[in-house]
């Protein structure tokens, strides 16, 4: 069989989902406030930590937090540095092959009609790739999407 003719033949798409259990994805308020040393956010995070989740957050999650800071100021080398030591720790999930498609299927078919925005869309897509559970200040985007368990960070 051509390669043409194996890749252009209809197929049934599976989508491989990995199911970890004990996985949680911190969005960007909650990286900002922990970083910021906010109490309630500290703690939230020592209480998953504590059930032996593992914590992680996106690289979408990322960009939107260094946009952020920049919107603030210019970030200098040593701060740089720093976050990117933060994030290295942090397990940063990538929106990958397929994240990439699990959010064409979000914005394609689950979402349609009630989109979310691309970003927010990108990060549920790893969500549910990664482990189906978050944590979030933004419950209302992330609660029209089945099988995201959305823990609400105030």
């Amino acid at each position: 069989m051509r390669w043409e003719e194996k890749w252009m033949k209809p197929t049934k798409l599976v989508i491989r989902v990995i199911n970890m259990v004990n996985a949680i994805c911190l969005d960007t308020r909650i990286v900002s406030r922990f970083l910021a040393k906010k109490t309630r956010a500290i703690e939230l995070i020592q209480q998953y930590k504590n059930a032996d989740y593992e914590i992680y957050t996106t690289t979408v999650n990322v960009s939107e937090l260094i946009m952020g800071l920049w919107k603030i100021g210019p970030i200098s080398e040593h701060r740089m540095a720093e976050l990117k030591d933060f994030f290295t720790d942090l397990h940063v999930r990538p929106f990958d092959f397929d994240a990439a498609i699990m959010a064409g299927k979000l914005h394609g078919d689950i979402l349609r009609g009630k989109e979310i925005g691309w970003r927010d869309t990108f990060i549920a897509a790893i969500v549910l790739v990664h482990g189906k559970k978050i944590i979030t200040s933004n419950s209302e985007h992330f609660a029209r999407i089945p099988d995201i368990e959305v823990i609400t960070y105030d």
